[in-house]
């Protein structure tokens, strides 16, 4: 029982945390995308809306922290006398009560603009104005995905130090291209030449379930990685 409340206690304290810096994050996401719009006055910019733009960032913030979560939030709870398992599940659920929430918070904006904003037609790898609830599942999902990641080169560092961290960002690099290949494909120019992505296309279905997996992959490593490591007290 004593585990499960300290489970529940990190999951809520880590995740009023990042959103307090997620209200400062969401708010210039919606200002830049704002002033973009009034400058570049592109029409495909324009017609894509406020729910893809802000999925960009939120996957960068998301990275960011993932990558800070060890040297900063595992020293203190293991100083407090939490078990590193006990951490372990609380920040993967506030990771995913997070990603989940800022993008709701992205989509309700959406919504809101679609509703008063004419031409709004967002195109996507899921075809000309896709379902939003499936779109906005898809985002957080993915951006969940990114701050796993974020997590295990933070993992890779704060145990292996300088050397093999480097090599723990090559890692996530290769993940995220995969991860990236099942979806939008951004990554195309730097990985295009790489056998696995090309020639293939993915479902819905089978993209969701690799994502999935990769996911899981990732939290696997990031609980071998830091399960028996020394924690540093200064």
């Amino acid at each position: 029982m004593k585990s499960k409340n300290n489970i529940l206690k990190i999951a809520l304290d880590l995740s009023w945390l990042k959103f307090a810096w997620a209200l400062w994050v969401i708010p210039i996401v919606f200002i830049v995308y704002n002033i973009l719009r009034y400058f570049i006055g592109e029409e495909k910019f324009i017609q894509q809306g406020f729910l893809p733009f802000v999925y960009g960032p939120t996957k960068i913030f998301m990275l960011v922290l993932g990558i800070i979560s060890v040297s900063g939030f595992l020293t203190f709870y293991v100083r407090q006398g939490i078990p590193r398992k006990d951490y372990f599940y609380g920040q993967t659920i506030s990771a995913v009560i997070v990603s989940f929430s800022i993008m709701l918070v992205g989509f309700l904006i959406a919504l809101v603009e679609k509703e008063f904003v004419s031409g709004i037609h967002i195109e996507t790898y899921l075809g000309q104005d896709p379902s939003w609830i499936l779109l906005y599942f898809i985002y957080s999902v993915n951006v969940v995905g990114y701050f796993v990641v974020g997590w295990l080169i933070g993992a890779g560092f704060y145990r292996f130090g300088v050397l093999i961290g480097m090599a723990y960002i090559a890692l996530a690099i290769l993940i995220l291209s995969i991860m990236d290949r099942f979806w939008a494909f951004e990554l195309k120019e730097l990985f295009g030449k790489l056998l696995f992505f090309n020639g293939v296309e993915f479902s819905v279905v089978l993209s969701f379930i690799g994502t999935i997996l990769l996911i899981l992959m990732v939290l696997w490593m990031n609980r071998v990685t830091l399960k028996k490591v020394a924690v540093k007290m200064k």
